[in-house]
């Protein structure tokens, strides 16, 4: 092809648009695993050639990629310390037939050091969970959604600069939005406000409506679903019950309401919740029912304000110890323990064992979790007072 054919040749803007020099046919990326669990299913091979969509959310994505002449990186590299920072000394290359996501922005003359470090302290400032896997992140937010950020080096004219992508993989949430659009704005360099303290939630029912109705039909939903064999079924179960006993949504009265319920000696609901919870960290939770299940656990608590039996008090207490001990492999699971800790911390779950795994997860928070750093800290002040 002669350079002037080249040139008339469309150039992809990671802005949102088709992207015609980037299309897959069926092939798998260099970069791993569970291609066919992205969100979207297989890529349409329609004329557009257009890219899989987070529900056609559009995200503000910065500028195209600028045509200006090569210039080498000037951005200085930063020294990048702490076992939480992503260290990368260069990026894949960008699959020659890869579509990438709306959700996706060209960094220029940027070394990929520096940018994995920006996206691995938003990560934590925003208390996601992630695994570094050379150049690509694999991580849960603690609304449970699992989801990819992957650095790529791009090709010819755009060599100069460092491609990141963001894949929802499952689950998904209000906050999800904002927590993309941050990551992509801290890889470009720019100023990212902090996150709120205040998730996010849709409010389900008026305080003055009749929790009773409410909670009876959605339990009996709730109850029929774990019945079933699919994850999938599970997963939605759990995700209504979280929903059910969380006071933000459903009001004070009823999430107690239904907290009083799940606790009831004989609730299927209950035991069920219980026994998945039971399972022990070492076990694979693939679809986050497990960590689901520890949420729904920590509005009940939080519901009741810790004033369970002690009988429930020392069946969770190992599970909690354990998952605290473990922060180093699963922050989020620690984070959702301690939540459920600080509850019960009004009553006679104060030892020094407990101290002990609570001092080990605020260092584990400070390194990759804020979330987690902050509620160990509170759990702790309540102790030694």
């Amino acid at each position: 092809m002669s350079n002037s054919d080249d040139k008339k040749m469309p150039l992809p803007t990671f802005s949102g648009m088709g992207m015609p020099m980037n299309v897959a046919f069926d092939v798998e990326d260099d970069i791993g695993e569970e291609v066919t669990r992205r969100i979207g299913g297989t890529p349409s091979f329609n004329p557009s050639f257009a890219p899989v969509t987070f529900d056609q959310q559009v995200f503000s994505t910065g500028p195209s990629i600028s045509t200006a002449p090569f210039k080498a990186a000037t951005a200085p590299s930063i020294d990048v310390v702490g076992p939480s920072a992503w260290k990368l000394t260069d990026a894949t290359v960008l699959p020659e037939f890869h579509p990438l996501e709306r959700t996706a922005v060209f960094v220029p003359n940027t070394s990929p050091n520096q940018v994995a470090y920006r996206v691995s302290a938003i990560l934590r400032e925003r208390s996601i969970q992630a695994d570094f896997q050379d150049s690509k992140a694999k991580c849960v937010t603690a609304d449970n959604v699992d989801f990819r950020v992957f650095l790529y080096r791009g090709q010819k004219q755009y060599s100069h600069g460092i491609i990141v992508e963001v894949q929802r993989r499952f689950g998904n949430s209000i906050n999800f939005y904002a927590d993309t659009q941050a990551i992509l704005d801290a890889a470009e360099g720019k100023t990212v406000a902090p996150p709120d303290k205040k998730a996010k939630t849709l409010p389900l029912v008026e305080e003055e409506q009749d929790g009773d109705v409410v909670s009876s039909s959605s339990l009996d939903f709730v109850a029929k679903m774990l019945t079933h064999t699919g994850q999938d079924a599970q997963y939605l179960a759990l995700q209504t019950l979280s929903s059910l006993t969380d006071r933000e949504k459903m009001g004070k009265t009823t999430a107690g309401d239904v907290a009083k319920v799940l606790l009831t000696p004989g609730n299927e609901v209950g035991v069920t919740v219980l026994e998945i919870i039971m399972k022990r960290s070492g076990e694979q939770d693939e679809h986050g029912i497990r960590l689901m299940a520890m949420t729904v656990l920590c509005n009940v608590l939080t519901a009741l304000n810790g004033n369970v039996s002690a009988n429930l008090q020392a069946l969770l207490r190992p599970v909690m110890m354990e998952e605290l001990q473990n922060a180093e492999e699963n922050p989020q699971m620690a984070f959702i323990s301690a939540k459920c800790l600080e509850p019960l911390l009004n009553y006679s779950m104060d030892d020094g064992e407990l101290y002990s795994a609570l001092r080990g997860a605020l260092q584990v928070g400070k390194d990759k979790h804020a979330g987690l750093a902050e509620i160990a800290e509170k759990c702790l002040q309540t102790m030694e007072h």
